[in-house]
């Protein structure tokens, strides 16, 4: 057990979902030819002035106030200035000093760790263009659609103290931002991007340590071994005796390493100061407590509810929770049949078996939350046995048709008719002599195998119970 303690903090840029950019009319559209969404604004042609998109001002509102953070009736936007090939202007117009929102939080637990990470601040800003290095033989292209796109920066305080829990903060602001229907938070289209400060240090009441940056991971794994890795340099560089260099690293996936990028600035680097071209920032109290008041109930408080409500287990709930849209579909299945495990064991079985074989969003999926409640009644109401409403509901996804009619245009009734049952037990208890002995000689397991083949025969369709009694009393010899 190494004797260092892990320090990380993370900055979170999310794009904002909006049809255009954060400054300018252009179209947000990830794999459009490149450069075909550009204009004056956005290329940073002299005399072309910003003019501020409002929904995306409401989006980062939305997103502050589900972080509990503290929105800000005035913010102030800034010039961040840098000289790099996909930044056209110079700068960057971003927010520094006077932020929209701070001082907000979010719970988090992984298995090792529960408690509250604190969110320091919350601000608007533009995104860079981007660098293509695979489109022209030994040169690097820039694509500056990209150039404009709305994002909010979430920047944690140092709160957490494993990769891991790093990854489980990632993926319950995900969750949330998601539910806020704020961004799609689409790591390969670059919705969603983090970058980690790293440091240790020996025990908690130490001065915080000597941090890198490390950036380019692509995927919340990728955060969680980057991590690991960094921390690893880090201890190891320590306990021979040298010392950390704050810098900036890249990290690669293939070779499972970080590398320099360049040495870590500082805010005094950028030269920040106060945009011109734009006004501050002044968002109405009252308009703020409107949003607050049209926020959706969010994953955790949801899936509480969902317990109360349904009597449904915990595990359930969080796995039905997990999107919004997901667990608005229990919901409605929920209260169509009023069954919440009866739709909970549908829902997280055979729906999202069908959606992952698929590759469907559970918005795509052809069998709507009445369909799927019809096909439950039609196994409560006994015409229709379990194993034969998966197959329906199958035939569902395939055919786009109500489940009754399936089960009526495709002779998939539960069978009643005690001629027909007696026939097949008779079937059954003709092709397995052995068996039956067994069964009359004390081998009571074995009704279960004799019933097995018996539904077999009828494909599913002889009533369980009514069957299960015939077998029973004829094995009985009554």
């Amino acid at each position: 057990m190494s004797e260092y303690r892990p320090v990380i903090g993370l900055e979170v840029h999310v794009q904002l979902k909006t049809r255009t950019k954060l400054f300018c009319g252009n179209l947000i559209q990830f794999g459009a030819e490149p450069n075909t969404n550009v204009c004056p604004v956005c290329l940073g042609l002299p005399g072309a002035l910003p003019v501020l998109n409002e929904q995306a001002v409401e989006l980062a509102v939305r997103s502050g106030l589900g972080l509990d953070c503290r929105v800000h009736e005035t913010s102030l936007f800034a010039r961040k200035n840098y000289f790099y090939p996909d930044l056209p202007k110079g700068y960057q117009i971003t927010q520094f000093d006077r932020p929209f929102a701070t001082d907000g939080f979010l719970e988090v637990a992984d298995a090792q760790h529960a408690g509250r990470v604190r969110i320091r601040r919350i601000h608007m800003e533009e995104d860079a263009g981007k660098l293509l290095h695979d489109r022209l033989p030994g040169l690097t292209a820039i694509d500056l659609n990209r150039a404009g796109v709305p994002l909010v920066e979430i920047v944690t305080e140092p709160d957490l103290t494993s990769p891991a829990q790093a990854r489980a903060f990632l993926a319950a602001l995900k969750q949330i931002l998601q539910y806020l229907d704020v961004s799609d938070c689409d790591m390969e289209k670059g919705s969603l991007r983090v970058d980690a400060n790293v440091s240790v240090r020996k025990r908690a009441s130490d001065p915080l340590g000597t941090k890198t940056e490390v950036k380019n991971m692509n995927s919340f794994a990728n955060v969680e071994r980057a991590l690991e890795f960094e921390l690893k340099r880090q201890i190891g560089l320590l306990a021979s005796g040298h010392s950390i260099r704050q810098e900036t690293l890249l990290w690669d996936a293939e070779r499972g390493e970080a590398r320099p990028m360049r040495s870590k600035e500082e805010s005094h680097d950028y030269r920040y100061f106060p945009e011109p071209d734009l006004p501050p920032l002044v968002f109405p109290r009252e308009r703020i407590e409107r949003i607050r008041a049209a926020l959706p109930e969010l994953p955790r408080l949801r899936a509480e509810r969902l317990v109360r409500q349904f009597g449904i287990p915990q595990y359930d709930a969080e796995v039905l929770t997990a999107e919004r849209a997901l667990a608005d579909y229990f919901e409605e299945v929920a209260m169509a049949v009023r069954d919440g495990k009866t739709a909970s064991n549908w829902v997280m079985g055979d729906v999202l078996a069908q959606t992952r074989q698929r590759a469907l969003t559970i918005t795509a999926l052809p069998v709507r939350p009445g369909s799927l409640a019809e096909l439950i009644r039609l196994v409560r109401n006994g015409r229709i046995s379990n194993p034969i409403a998966r197959q329906v509901f199958v035939t569902m996804i395939d055919s786009k048709r109500e489940p009754a009619e399936i089960v009526e245009t495709e002779g998939l009734a539960q069978v009643r008719d005690d001629a027909q049952l007696e026939q097949w037990v008779a079937e059954i208890l003709t092709g397995f002599p052995s068996e039956a002995e067994r069964f009359r000689a004390g081998d009571q397991k074995l009704l279960g195998f004799l019933m097995g083949q018996l539904m077999k025969k009828s494909r599913g369709k002889a009533d369980p119970k009514l069957a299960s009694e015939i077998l029973a009393r004829r094995l009985s010899g009554t």
